[in-house]
């Protein structure tokens, strides 16, 4: 039991279902809805994510999309942290329904990991965990498919049209079709 133990702990952290090698990217249909009194304004536009190698670790470009966010890719013993998708809050690993992620502070809420379910994108069809951050002022919600990373994800307020709705267009492990 302890060699078991032992094993799992020099294995390193648990591997990440997104995939993070450098080269790796993604490419979203984005919806920007901004509210304007009784009316909402909504524009289209194309979001690209690339993984490259940081200082310390995978790092995440994004360009193009209303609020463009690059950052560090972090994984350990039991969360990964994906800055662009998930901010500081982390995601549990390994992804299961009902696993929560750990909170950096108290006053955060965590991710949770709702269910597996079949989504339809314009990339394809995929079996994927829907991950939820929600509290009362705001939803954001990931779907997530195992070594292709995150298909779909919306963010905005409980009740209302998402601020934000990227679903995936394409994605490739290779390198990436645009210039960094």
């Amino acid at each position: 039991m302890l060699a078991l133990l032992l094993a799992g702990l020099l294995a390193g952290p648990t591997d990440s279902p997104v995939p993070l090698a450098p080269g790796t990217w993604w490419e979203y249909r984005e919806a920007y809805t901004e509210y304007i009194g009784p009316l909402d304004s909504t524009e289209e536009s194309v979001t690209r994510f690339r993984v490259h190698r940081g200082r310390r670790g995978p790092y995440i470009d994004q360009a193009g999309g209303a609020d463009p966010v690059s950052g560090p890719a972090e994984i350990g013993y039991g969360y990964m942290r994906l800055a662009p998708w998930t901010g500081e809050e982390a995601l549990p690993l390994p992804l299961e329904t009902g696993g929560e992620g750990p909170v950096p502070e108290a006053s955060m809420t965590p991710w949770r990991v709702e269910a597996e379910e079949a989504l339809d994108v314009p990339a394809g069809r995929f079996r994927a965990w829907r991950c939820a951050n929600r509290t009362p002022q705001s939803v954001s919600v990931l779907w997530i498919a195992p070594g292709v990373g995150v298909v779909r994800e919306t963010h905005g307020p409980p009740g209302r049209r998402p601020e934000i709705e990227r679903v995936l267009l394409r994605w490739s492990g290779g390198a990436s079709p645009w210039s960094p």
